[in-house]
Protein backbone atom coordinates (compact mmCIF):
# COMPACT_ATOMS: atom_id res chain seq x y z
CA UNK A 1 0.00 0.00 0.00
CA UNK A 2 1.19 3.57 -0.65
CA UNK A 3 2.59 5.81 2.07
CA UNK A 4 0.75 9.10 2.48
CA UNK A 5 1.64 12.27 4.34
CA UNK A 6 -0.58 14.82 6.06
CA UNK A 7 -0.34 17.44 8.78
CA UNK A 8 -2.35 18.73 11.72
CA UNK A 9 -2.09 21.33 14.44
CA UNK A 10 -2.76 19.03 17.40
CA UNK A 11 -2.47 15.24 17.22
CA UNK A 12 -4.20 13.27 19.98
CA UNK A 13 -3.05 9.65 20.22
CA UNK A 14 -5.89 7.75 21.86
CA UNK A 15 -9.64 8.27 21.77
CA UNK A 16 -10.45 7.17 25.28
CA UNK A 17 -12.11 9.30 27.93
CA UNK A 18 -9.04 11.56 28.32
CA UNK A 19 -8.52 12.11 24.58
CA UNK A 20 -12.20 12.71 23.83
CA UNK A 21 -12.69 15.04 26.81
CA UNK A 22 -9.59 17.04 25.85
CA UNK A 23 -10.84 17.41 22.27
CA UNK A 24 -14.31 18.39 23.48
CA UNK A 25 -12.86 21.03 25.81
CA UNK A 26 -10.72 22.59 23.08
CA UNK A 27 -13.60 22.61 20.61
CA UNK A 28 -12.66 24.61 17.50
CA UNK A 29 -9.75 26.39 19.17
CA UNK A 30 -7.27 23.91 17.69
CA UNK A 31 -7.20 21.81 14.53
CA UNK A 32 -7.31 18.35 16.08
CA UNK A 33 -6.76 14.87 14.70
CA UNK A 34 -7.53 11.91 16.97
CA UNK A 35 -5.84 8.59 16.14
CA UNK A 36 -7.21 5.44 17.73
CA UNK A 37 -7.25 1.72 16.98
CA UNK A 38 -11.06 1.66 17.06
CA UNK A 39 -12.48 1.19 13.57
CA UNK A 40 -15.54 3.37 14.12
CA UNK A 41 -15.72 6.85 15.59
CA UNK A 42 -18.80 5.95 17.63
CA UNK A 43 -16.74 3.39 19.56
CA UNK A 44 -14.37 5.99 21.00
CA UNK A 45 -14.32 6.17 24.81
CA UNK A 46 -16.58 3.09 24.85
CA UNK A 47 -14.82 1.59 27.87
CA UNK A 48 -16.48 4.19 30.05
CA UNK A 49 -19.76 2.42 29.26
CA UNK A 50 -18.67 -0.68 31.20
CA UNK A 51 -17.02 1.16 34.11
CA UNK A 52 -18.53 0.64 37.52
CA UNK A 53 -20.51 -2.33 36.19
CA UNK A 54 -22.35 0.05 33.89
CA UNK A 55 -22.94 2.71 36.54
CA UNK A 56 -19.68 4.66 36.06
CA UNK A 57 -18.45 6.11 39.34
CA UNK A 58 -16.60 8.83 37.45
CA UNK A 59 -15.19 10.85 40.37
CA UNK A 60 -14.37 10.49 44.06
CA UNK A 61 -14.41 13.10 46.78
CA UNK A 62 -10.78 12.36 47.73
CA UNK A 63 -9.65 14.05 44.49
CA UNK A 64 -11.29 17.30 45.62
CA UNK A 65 -8.98 17.75 48.63
CA UNK A 66 -6.83 20.89 48.76
CA UNK A 67 -3.63 18.84 49.08
CA UNK A 68 -2.47 15.23 48.81
CA UNK A 69 0.20 13.79 51.06
CA UNK A 70 -0.34 10.03 51.22
CA UNK A 71 0.60 7.54 48.51
CA UNK A 72 -0.66 7.04 45.84
CA UNK A 73 -2.50 10.39 45.58
CA UNK A 74 0.70 12.21 46.51
CA UNK A 75 1.85 11.73 42.90
CA UNK A 76 -1.04 13.94 41.77
CA UNK A 77 -0.38 16.85 44.11
CA UNK A 78 1.80 19.03 41.90
CA UNK A 79 -0.44 18.48 38.87
CA UNK A 80 -3.73 19.12 40.66
CA UNK A 81 -2.71 21.98 42.93
CA UNK A 82 0.55 23.67 41.87
CA UNK A 83 -0.44 26.64 39.67
CA UNK A 84 -3.80 24.98 39.12
CA UNK A 85 -5.52 25.95 42.39
CA UNK A 86 -7.90 22.99 42.69
CA UNK A 87 -8.11 21.51 39.21
CA UNK A 88 -10.31 18.58 40.27
CA UNK A 89 -13.01 20.92 41.62
CA UNK A 90 -12.86 22.94 38.40
CA UNK A 91 -13.16 19.77 36.32
CA UNK A 92 -16.19 18.55 38.24
CA UNK A 93 -17.79 21.97 37.90
CA UNK A 94 -17.31 21.89 34.11
CA UNK A 95 -18.73 18.36 33.86
CA UNK A 96 -21.83 19.48 35.75
CA UNK A 97 -22.17 22.93 34.14
CA UNK A 98 -20.90 22.95 30.56
CA UNK A 99 -21.58 19.24 29.89
CA UNK A 100 -24.74 18.94 31.99
CA UNK A 101 -23.68 15.71 33.72
CA UNK A 102 -25.86 15.74 36.84
CA UNK A 103 -24.54 13.48 39.58
CA UNK A 104 -25.29 12.14 43.03
CA UNK A 105 -23.00 10.78 45.73
CA UNK A 106 -22.84 7.43 47.45
CA UNK A 107 -20.35 8.02 50.23
CA UNK A 108 -17.30 9.43 48.43
CA UNK A 109 -18.30 8.23 44.97
CA UNK A 110 -19.91 10.37 42.26
CA UNK A 111 -22.39 8.63 39.93
CA UNK A 112 -24.45 10.05 37.04
CA UNK A 113 -27.95 11.02 38.17
CA UNK A 114 -29.64 8.17 36.28
CA UNK A 115 -27.06 5.66 37.53
CA UNK A 116 -26.02 4.69 33.99
CA UNK A 117 -22.57 5.10 32.45
CA UNK A 118 -24.05 6.24 29.10
CA UNK A 119 -25.12 9.42 30.90
CA UNK A 120 -21.43 10.32 31.30
CA UNK A 121 -20.32 9.07 27.89
CA UNK A 122 -23.05 10.70 25.78
CA UNK A 123 -22.55 14.38 26.78
CA UNK A 124 -18.77 14.08 26.29
CA UNK A 125 -19.26 12.21 23.03
CA UNK A 126 -21.71 14.83 21.73
CA UNK A 127 -19.30 17.65 22.58
CA UNK A 128 -16.47 15.74 20.92
CA UNK A 129 -18.52 15.37 17.72
CA UNK A 130 -19.37 19.08 17.78
CA UNK A 131 -15.69 20.00 18.01
CA UNK A 132 -13.48 20.36 14.96
CA UNK A 133 -11.68 17.09 15.74
CA UNK A 134 -11.11 14.67 12.87
CA UNK A 135 -10.73 10.93 13.43
CA UNK A 136 -8.29 8.43 11.92
CA UNK A 137 -8.56 4.71 12.60
CA UNK A 138 -5.07 3.28 12.86
CA UNK A 139 -2.26 2.05 15.06
CA UNK A 140 0.66 4.27 16.00
CA UNK A 141 3.90 2.40 15.30
CA UNK A 142 6.49 5.13 15.91
CA UNK A 143 6.71 8.76 16.99
CA UNK A 144 9.65 10.83 15.75
CA UNK A 145 9.76 13.69 18.26
CA UNK A 146 12.78 15.32 16.60
CA UNK A 147 10.95 15.91 13.33
CA UNK A 148 7.45 15.91 14.88
CA UNK A 149 6.19 13.03 12.76
CA UNK A 150 3.83 10.26 13.91
CA UNK A 151 3.93 7.06 11.86
CA UNK A 152 0.55 5.31 11.72
CA UNK A 153 -0.49 2.00 10.21
CA UNK A 154 -4.06 2.20 8.91
CA UNK A 155 -6.18 -0.02 6.69
CA UNK A 156 -5.43 2.37 3.82
CA UNK A 157 -1.67 2.05 4.25
CA UNK A 158 1.13 3.76 6.11
CA UNK A 159 0.58 7.38 7.15
CA UNK A 160 3.07 10.05 8.16
CA UNK A 161 1.34 12.72 10.22
CA UNK A 162 3.26 15.95 10.79
CA UNK A 163 2.10 17.73 13.92
CA UNK A 164 2.68 20.96 15.82
CA UNK A 165 1.72 19.49 19.20
CA UNK A 166 1.05 15.91 20.20
CA UNK A 167 -0.84 14.48 23.18
CA UNK A 168 -0.37 10.89 24.29
CA UNK A 169 -3.74 9.84 25.69
CA UNK A 170 -3.39 6.20 24.69
CA UNK A 171 -3.89 4.74 28.16
CA UNK A 172 -2.46 1.35 29.07
CA UNK A 173 -3.04 -2.16 27.75
CA UNK A 174 -5.62 -3.55 30.15
CA UNK A 175 -8.96 -5.21 29.41
CA UNK A 176 -9.31 -5.56 25.62
CA UNK A 177 -6.12 -3.84 24.46
CA UNK A 178 -3.34 -5.59 22.53
CA UNK A 179 0.00 -5.28 24.43
CA UNK A 180 1.75 -4.68 21.10
CA UNK A 181 -0.17 -1.41 20.75
CA UNK A 182 2.17 0.12 23.34
CA UNK A 183 5.37 -0.86 21.52
CA UNK A 184 5.72 2.64 20.05
CA UNK A 185 6.70 3.87 23.53
CA UNK A 186 10.18 2.53 22.79
CA UNK A 187 10.56 5.14 20.05
CA UNK A 188 9.88 8.12 22.30
CA UNK A 189 13.18 8.31 24.15
CA UNK A 190 11.25 9.08 27.35
CA UNK A 191 11.73 7.00 30.56
CA UNK A 192 8.80 4.71 31.26
CA UNK A 193 8.02 1.75 33.49
CA UNK A 194 6.76 -1.34 31.59
CA UNK A 195 3.04 -2.01 31.88
CA UNK A 196 1.72 -4.79 34.07
CA UNK A 197 -1.86 -5.73 35.11
CA UNK A 198 -3.40 -3.80 37.99
CA UNK A 199 -6.75 -3.65 39.78
CA UNK A 200 -7.20 -7.32 39.02
CA UNK A 201 -7.55 -10.71 40.75
CA UNK A 202 -4.44 -12.45 42.08
CA UNK A 203 -3.36 -16.06 41.83
CA UNK A 204 -2.11 -17.86 44.93
CA UNK A 205 0.16 -20.87 45.39
CA UNK A 206 -2.23 -22.77 47.63
CA UNK A 207 -4.91 -25.02 46.21
CA UNK A 208 -8.39 -23.49 46.56
CA UNK A 209 -10.82 -26.34 47.36
CA UNK A 210 -13.89 -26.54 45.09
CA UNK A 211 -16.32 -25.90 47.95
CA UNK A 212 -14.61 -22.54 48.60
CA UNK A 213 -14.74 -21.36 44.97
CA UNK A 214 -17.41 -18.73 44.30
CA UNK A 215 -17.96 -17.94 47.98
CA UNK A 216 -17.34 -14.54 49.55
CA UNK A 217 -15.93 -13.54 52.91
CA UNK A 218 -15.99 -10.02 54.31
CA UNK A 219 -13.13 -8.75 56.41
CA UNK A 220 -9.72 -7.11 56.36
CA UNK A 221 -7.21 -8.42 53.81
CA UNK A 222 -3.55 -7.48 54.21
CA UNK A 223 -0.61 -7.67 51.84
CA UNK A 224 2.64 -8.77 53.46
CA UNK A 225 6.11 -8.53 51.95
CA UNK A 226 8.56 -10.88 53.67
CA UNK A 227 6.00 -11.12 56.51
CA UNK A 228 5.80 -7.32 57.01
CA UNK A 229 2.40 -5.72 56.42
CA UNK A 230 2.54 -3.29 53.50
CA UNK A 231 -1.10 -2.32 53.08
CA UNK A 232 -4.56 -3.52 54.09
CA UNK A 233 -8.07 -3.10 52.69
CA UNK A 234 -11.45 -3.89 54.17
CA UNK A 235 -14.09 -5.38 51.94
CA UNK A 236 -15.45 -8.55 50.39
CA UNK A 237 -13.06 -11.23 49.17
CA UNK A 238 -14.18 -13.63 46.46
CA UNK A 239 -12.53 -17.05 46.25
CA UNK A 240 -11.69 -18.22 42.73
CA UNK A 241 -10.42 -21.62 41.66
CA UNK A 242 -6.85 -20.32 41.53
CA UNK A 243 -6.85 -17.20 43.67
CA UNK A 244 -8.63 -14.22 45.17
CA UNK A 245 -10.78 -11.43 43.75
CA UNK A 246 -12.97 -8.52 44.83
CA UNK A 247 -12.45 -4.74 45.08
CA UNK A 248 -10.26 -5.07 48.19
CA UNK A 249 -8.01 -7.52 46.32
CA UNK A 250 -7.98 -5.26 43.24
CA UNK A 251 -6.68 -2.38 45.34
CA UNK A 252 -4.03 -4.59 46.92
CA UNK A 253 -2.82 -5.55 43.43
CA UNK A 254 -1.59 -1.96 43.06
CA UNK A 255 0.65 -2.47 46.10
CA UNK A 256 1.71 -5.89 44.80
CA UNK A 257 3.05 -4.07 41.75
CA UNK A 258 4.82 -1.55 43.96
CA UNK A 259 6.51 -4.34 45.94
CA UNK A 260 7.57 -6.21 42.81
CA UNK A 261 8.91 -2.97 41.37
CA UNK A 262 11.28 -2.65 44.32
CA UNK A 263 12.13 -6.33 44.65
CA UNK A 264 11.05 -8.98 42.14
CA UNK A 265 12.12 -11.71 44.58
CA UNK A 266 10.11 -10.52 47.57
CA UNK A 267 7.91 -13.13 49.22
CA UNK A 268 4.38 -11.75 49.09
CA UNK A 269 1.41 -13.16 50.94
CA UNK A 270 -2.15 -12.26 51.94
CA UNK A 271 -3.79 -12.49 55.35
CA UNK A 272 -7.58 -12.42 55.65
CA UNK A 273 -8.91 -11.39 59.06
CA UNK A 274 -12.69 -11.91 59.12
CA UNK A 275 -13.14 -11.43 62.89
CA UNK A 276 -14.68 -7.99 62.39
CA UNK A 277 -15.94 -5.72 59.63
CA UNK A 278 -17.77 -2.42 59.27
CA UNK A 279 -16.97 -1.64 62.90
CA UNK A 280 -18.65 -4.77 64.28
CA UNK A 281 -16.80 -7.45 66.24
CA UNK A 282 -17.92 -10.99 65.39
CA UNK A 283 -15.99 -12.82 68.11
CA UNK A 284 -19.23 -13.73 69.89
CA UNK A 285 -20.38 -15.65 66.82
CA UNK A 286 -20.46 -19.41 67.47
CA UNK A 287 -18.85 -21.89 65.10
CA UNK A 288 -22.33 -23.31 64.40
CA UNK A 289 -23.26 -19.93 62.91
CA UNK A 290 -20.27 -19.95 60.53
CA UNK A 291 -21.02 -20.56 56.83
CA UNK A 292 -20.42 -24.19 55.94
CA UNK A 293 -17.62 -23.46 53.43
CA UNK A 294 -15.66 -21.57 56.10
CA UNK A 295 -16.12 -24.05 58.94
CA UNK A 296 -15.10 -26.88 56.61
CA UNK A 297 -12.00 -25.00 55.47
CA UNK A 298 -10.99 -24.26 59.08
CA UNK A 299 -11.44 -27.90 60.02
CA UNK A 300 -9.39 -29.19 57.08
CA UNK A 301 -6.59 -26.70 57.79
CA UNK A 302 -6.70 -27.26 61.56
CA UNK A 303 -7.37 -23.56 62.13
CA UNK A 304 -9.17 -22.09 65.13
CA UNK A 305 -12.34 -20.02 64.66
CA UNK A 306 -11.46 -16.46 63.59
CA UNK A 307 -7.84 -17.40 63.01
CA UNK A 308 -6.75 -15.41 59.91
CA UNK A 309 -6.52 -17.23 56.59
CA UNK A 310 -3.19 -17.02 54.78
CA UNK A 311 -2.34 -17.35 51.08
CA UNK A 312 0.94 -16.96 49.21
CA UNK A 313 1.03 -14.72 46.15
CA UNK A 314 1.79 -16.45 42.86
CA UNK A 315 0.93 -14.03 40.04
CA UNK A 316 -1.37 -11.25 38.88
CA UNK A 317 -4.17 -12.15 36.49
CA UNK A 318 -3.46 -11.29 32.81
CA UNK A 319 -4.13 -7.86 31.29
CA UNK A 320 -7.54 -8.84 29.95
CA UNK A 321 -8.78 -9.24 33.54
CA UNK A 322 -7.31 -5.94 34.79
CA UNK A 323 -9.22 -2.69 35.03
CA UNK A 324 -6.11 -0.55 34.42
CA UNK A 325 -2.44 -0.98 33.64
CA UNK A 326 0.30 -0.32 36.15
CA UNK A 327 3.27 1.63 34.74
CA UNK A 328 3.66 4.20 31.97
CA UNK A 329 5.74 7.30 31.25
CA UNK A 330 7.46 8.57 34.39
CA UNK A 331 5.58 11.67 35.64
CA UNK A 332 8.78 13.39 36.80
CA UNK A 333 9.64 13.86 33.12
CA UNK A 334 6.65 16.22 32.76
CA UNK A 335 5.83 19.73 33.91
CA UNK A 336 2.77 20.60 35.98
CA UNK A 337 0.77 21.20 32.78
CA UNK A 338 1.62 17.69 31.43
CA UNK A 339 4.12 18.98 28.84
CA UNK A 340 7.40 17.09 28.55
CA UNK A 341 10.14 19.10 30.28
CA UNK A 342 12.54 18.77 27.34
CA UNK A 343 9.97 18.98 24.53
CA UNK A 344 7.14 21.54 24.76
CA UNK A 345 5.37 19.93 21.80
CA UNK A 346 4.88 16.57 23.57
CA UNK A 347 2.24 15.98 26.28
CA UNK A 348 0.85 12.94 28.11
CA UNK A 349 -2.32 12.57 30.19
CA UNK A 350 -4.36 9.87 31.91
CA UNK A 351 -3.22 6.29 32.15
CA UNK A 352 -0.34 6.85 29.71
CA UNK A 353 1.52 8.19 32.76
CA UNK A 354 2.98 6.08 35.55
CA UNK A 355 0.38 7.27 38.05
CA UNK A 356 -1.38 4.25 39.50
CA UNK A 357 -4.56 4.70 41.49
CA UNK A 358 -7.06 2.41 43.27
CA UNK A 359 -10.66 1.55 42.38
CA UNK A 360 -13.46 3.99 42.97
CA UNK A 361 -13.42 6.81 40.42
CA UNK A 362 -9.78 7.77 40.91
CA UNK A 363 -8.56 6.73 37.47
CA UNK A 364 -11.43 8.26 35.49
CA UNK A 365 -11.25 11.36 37.68
CA UNK A 366 -7.52 11.66 36.94
CA UNK A 367 -8.07 11.16 33.20
CA UNK A 368 -10.70 13.91 33.13
CA UNK A 369 -8.76 16.32 35.34
CA UNK A 370 -5.47 15.86 33.50
CA UNK A 371 -7.30 16.55 30.21
CA UNK A 372 -8.80 19.72 31.70
CA UNK A 373 -5.41 20.99 32.96
CA UNK A 374 -3.80 20.34 29.58
CA UNK A 375 -6.70 21.98 27.69
CA UNK A 376 -5.93 25.25 29.46
CA UNK A 377 -2.29 25.07 28.39
CA UNK A 378 -3.14 24.22 24.76
CA UNK A 379 -5.55 27.10 24.17
CA UNK A 380 -3.62 29.42 21.87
Amino acid sequence: MPKTSSSCDLLVVGGGIAGCFLSALLGSQREILVVDTEEKKENLARRIKVSGNGRCNFFIADLLADAFSEFPLSKLDRFFHTNNENAAKETLSILEGRFGIASFREGKLFYPFFNRSECVWKPIWDAFCESSAAFLSGEVVRIDRTNRICHVHSKDGEREIHYRDIVLASGGISYDRNPEQASFLNSLGIPYFPFSPSLCPVRVKERIPPYLVGNRLRGRISLLADRKEIHAEEGEILFKDDGLSGIAVFNLSLFVNECLRRNRDAFLSFRIDYSSHDGFDGQSCSLAAFPHFLSRYLEERALSPFEPLSFSFSALYPFRYSQVSYGGLLPESFRNDFALRKDNSFHAIGEALDINLPCGGYNIGFALTSAYILSKALRR
